[in-house]
């Protein structure tokens, strides 16, 4: 797997308004799916929630909007509204391999939501605190 820093305040997205807890993932009979409980932050513990965001991308020439939801850790849900600017803290994207198809496959995760339409968020709702406080 290859992990990509992505200046986040240079790549514009826009919040879909789409927030989901995300599943922390359990072996059953050999096999992984996601469970019932929330998954949590290895560092911090705090739950997970899945962000999505649409975004403008090109490849070969063509342009086109993709829609990815992006894995933050946040004490209480995050509640972007829909189409407003969103810029995240410590944004990545992991590139790898899917073995099913034999395609690219990206993950994106981030340490925090840094601004939602230009203004600040408070620690607990997803931002790192860092600038919450400016």
């Amino acid at each position: 797997m290859a992990t990509f820093a992505v200046d986040s305040g240079r790549q514009q997205m826009a919040a879909t308004g789409v927030v989901e807890a995300v599943p922390e993932w359990v072996e059953v009979d050999g096999k992984r799916r996601p469970g019932e409980n929330q998954a949590r932050h290895e560092g911090t513990g705090l739950p997970l929630w899945g962000v999505e965001v649409l975004y403008q991308t090109e490849s070969w020439g063509r342009v086109s909007t993709e829609t990815v939801k992006v894995t933050v850790p946040a004490m209480t849900e995050p509640v972007p509204s829909m189409f407003r600017s969103i810029v995240f803290e410590g944004l990545t994207a992991n590139a790898r391999v899917d073995r099913r198809n034999n395609g690219l496959s990206v993950s994106w995760e981030a340490e925090g939501i840094a601004s939602i339409d230009g203004k600040p968020v408070d620690a607990t709702a997803g931002g790192s605190g860092s600038k919450a406080a400016a």
